[in-house]
């Protein structure tokens, strides 16, 4: 079967959507006999919505997402349209495309793969707080338009199953919850998991692992607060903080910056892979938040994770099963007494870890991913 593979960029780009096109596109290699990248999918037209989005927010102080224009989807639609024409696939799979597919006409079936649909964008995301009434009004006709149109919705999380059927009125026989995997080249064995617990049980020093770019949405600063916390409670405590390098005010002893680590060079690779072995616990009390695939990653490395109630991070980590999920309650405090509870209890970090890889082995993985996808294309061809 000849699939072609929809995006924005191309799928040999690791920075697009954090690596996701790209291990999604080498996952479907893996399993479909060819996948023809359709990416990049761009058009000029979008400076004309991008203006229209500056006049309306200066008009109303509203914003506008450009990427949502009616117009814009339309010629992008028309361009896929043509790469289909070209390449003659025997089915499609569209991934982060909802907009863009609304006004597909050829016939070939289309799949859809997303980590949010607009109306949970405006729930958990501060930068669409404040959406111009229009925009919200072409989002939801777009993402509407192309949910009926798609032969199914294949979605990593159950949190986006739902809103699809509540906001969209999708049935729940046109979805397929399959999670996403890690966006890693490396992959440690259960052997090395034995290993790796091991040494982070022997080591005298608690050392959590914060990945993240946009330092106060990922919570950033409650991360700081716990390992204040940790040390105040004479706990001999580090944060490695990935991919920021913030101003901390009154900074504690422990932090290390590590800055942005580049997946693209077998340098950042390396390094990553480094931070993530040596690490005791993941932690990223995100404020916002989809899939969460930063928590994946860490299930690959038998890391017991620290998440939030935030979008999809309760299917990512599972609370008390691989790591913990504190309410909006909860103190920096609390967070510290449950790290040194589990800490001190060697059977009980144990099993977090054992079942948080479990889990990343048996559901969590592209492989995975790639298989289930294949069975629901082909069950329909």
């Amino acid at each position: 079967m000849k699939i072609g593979y929809i995006t924005k960029q191309h799928p040999s780009n690791r920075k697009a959507y954090s690596g996701t096109h790209y291990y999604m596109f080498k996952a479907l290699e893996q399993s479909f006999e060819e996948v023809v990248p359709f990416g990049p999918v761009d058009s000029n037209y979008k400076i004309i919505p991008k203006v229209k989005g500056r006049l309306l927010r200066l008009l109303t102080g509203k914003v506008y997402k450009y990427q949502y224009d009616i117009g814009l989807a339309k010629r992008m639609a028309s361009i896929i349209d043509q790469k289909i024409a070209k390449h003659q696939p025997d089915a499609l799979l569209a991934s982060l495309m909802n907009p863009e597919m609304a006004y597909v006409k050829s016939d070939v079936p289309f799949y859809l793969t997303s980590d949010a649909t607009s109306v949970l964008l405006n729930e958990v995301y501060g930068s669409h707080s404040n959406l111009h009434p229009l925009s919200i009004k072409e989002a939801i006709h777009l993402e509407k338009k192309a949910f009926e149109k798609a032969a199914k919705l294949i979605l990593p999380l159950q949190w986006l199953a739902d809103s699809a059927m509540k906001d969209y009125g999708v049935p729940s026989s046109k979805i397929e919850v399959i999670p996403y995997g890690a966006n890693l080249d490396t992959e440690i064995s259960e052997k090395e998991v034995g290993q790796l617990l091991q040494h982070r049980r022997e080591s005298p020093i608690i050392k959590l692992l914060f990945v993240g770019i946009r330092w106060e949405e990922k919570g950033g600063p409650f991360a700081v607060k716990v390992l204040r916390s940790l040390l105040e409670k004479g706990m001999n405590a580090e944060l490695n903080i990935v991919g920021s390098e913030p101003d901390i005010p009154n900074q504690p002893e422990g932090i290390n910056m590590i800055g942005f680590v580049d997946k693209e060079t077998e340098e950042g690779r390396t390094r990553l892979d480094q931070l993530y072995k040596e690490a005791t616990f993941f932690i990223m009390p995100t404020q916002a938040e989809c899939v969460g695939m930063s928590f994946i990653e860490a299930a690959s490395y038998a890391l017991p994770a620290i998440g939030s109630e935030a979008g999809g991070v309760p299917e990512a980590v599972i609370d008390g099963e691989t790591g913990f999920i504190y309410r909006s309650s909860y103190t920096p405090e609390e967070v510290a007494d449950w790290i040194i509870a589990v800490r001190k209890d060697r059977q009980r970090y144990s099993n977090l870890s054992q079942q948080a890889y479990a889990r990343y082995k048996n559901q969590m993985n592209w492989g995975n991913w790639s298989r289930k996808v294949k069975d629901v294309i082909t069950l329909l061809h």
